[in-house]
């Protein structure tokens, strides 16, 4: 199951994120479109979550793409709750040049502009791979109405396609791309420190978007094999060492 990656560029605040998988970063996006302006850059999320800022009054996808009228089409679709349309439209956007939803930082920043991609702090939140990969599969037993006894199964796949390590993201040519990682482990309270770089603040808690049942609550390290664990750590052993999280 391929996904397509989303971030927020906002030339009002001077800032940038670029979102990862189960690490609340629908969330985020969530509540950094409440703080944008007209001109900054915000991608489409799913219907439901569109309502969901829709609901709050916060602005919805904008200036995410440059073919004409894609932009007003994609509101309208949400305003209708096409379902149906709206998903082509999200897929048809993950194959087009337009920002979409999970974008590698190696892209945004051409697209973006070098000027604005260098003065702007940018910025993504990470989680420790053993959960991220757990979460993933929880994600994609609700999203498939799978069993919880399909786990082992779906996490397999998961590990043989490559989808747990992401710095790819939030790297490029090797390298760090952005100025910040925060630990998804040190939020909500980090949301607002990296917020206040660029003068803002987010007032209440994190909306609460795409969550799914996890059968099972015990630590990732718990549920996952001894391979399964190898094999994450040997993927992402930079993300271990950079954020200092244990194997």
């Amino acid at each position: 199951m391929r996904y397509r990656p989303g971030m927020i560029a906002s030339f009002a605040h001077n800032f940038v994120f670029i979102k990862l998988r189960k690490t609340a970063g629908t969330a985020i996006e969530l509540a950094l479109s409440s703080l944008c302006a007209e001109r900054d850059i915000i991608t489409p999320l799913g219907l439901d979550d569109e309502m969901i800022r829709k609901a709050h009054g916060w602005r919805g996808p904008q200036n995410f793409s440059s073919e004409p009228g894609m932009n007003e089409r994609c509101k309208g679709l949400i305003d209708r709750g096409d379902e149906a349309a709206y998903r082509e439209l999200r897929k048809a956007l993950g194959r087009s040049k337009a920002y979409n939803n999970h974008m590698p930082a190696k892209r945004a920043r051409r697209m973006l502009g070098e000027e604005f991609w260098q003065n702007a702090h940018k910025w993504t939140v990470e989680r420790h791979p053993y959960e991220k990969a757990v979460s993933r599969a929880y994600f994609v037993l609700w999203l498939r109405g799978l069993p919880a006894g399909s786990l082992q199964d779906v996490l397999e796949d998961l590990l043989d396609d490559g989808q747990v390590d992401e710095r790819r993201l939030y790297t490029i040519g090797g390298k760090l791309a952005v100025d910040q990682v925060i630990r998804y482990e040190d939020l909500p309270g980090a949301f607002n420190l990296v917020l206040a770089k660029s003068g803002l603040r987010f007032d209440g808690d994190l909306p609460r978007a795409k969550i799914s049942q996890r059968a099972d609550r015990r630590p990732a390290r718990e549920l996952l094999t001894k391979r399964q664990r190898d094999t994450i750590y040997a993927s992402c052993r930079e993300t271990f060492e950079l954020l200092g999280y244990e194997a």
